[in-house]
């Protein structure tokens, strides 16, 4: 049985809102199973850039992703980095998941001052780090990089 709220914003004037909110919550979670709302983000990598001297640095945290499924290329001062997190193939019966598996992508630009040909990559324990080193006036061709 579910719970019913009797609180004063249940019989406010904006209550007619409130009770369709309510609908749609319950039709999703009818359609999609309970707490569908919460599995509707799409799986993006956190990261961190940082401007040091000689190079910039991307920090991506990948844990789960094999490095070959990781792929990066640079292009008109922009660094793309794409990739899938796959789930595991397991049989297990799940009172709640929360990780978040699928494609990503994601792409950075960067100042004029870059070498593309001096650009290193290396994936450690769940991270992926990225050295792009700076020059003056450089112009890059399309590059791919190999993930050490």
């Amino acid at each position: 049985m579910p719970f019913v709220n009797f609180g004063p914003r249940r019989f406010g004037p904006h209550r007619h809102i409130i009770n369709f909110k309510g609908d749609i919550d319950r039709l999703f979670d009818e359609f999609f199973g309970q707490g569908a709302e919460d599995d509707l983000g799409d799986f993006s990598p956190r990261t961190s850039i940082e401007d040091r001297p000689g190079a910039f640095v991307v920090n991506m945290e990948l844990a789960g992703v094999p490095k070959e499924n990781v792929k990066i290329s640079f292009q008109k001062g922009r660094l793309y980095v794409a990739g899938e997190k796959l789930p595991e193939e397991d049989e297990a019966s799940y009172l709640r998941n929360e990780r978040l598996f699928g494609k990503f992508a994601r792409s950075f630009q960067f100042p004029a001052d870059v070498d593309a040909q001096k650009i290193e990559a290396s994936f450690e324990n769940g991270l992926l780090t990225i050295k792009i080193a700076k020059a003056a006036d450089v112009k890059e061709p399309h590059v791919e990089i190999n993930i050490k």
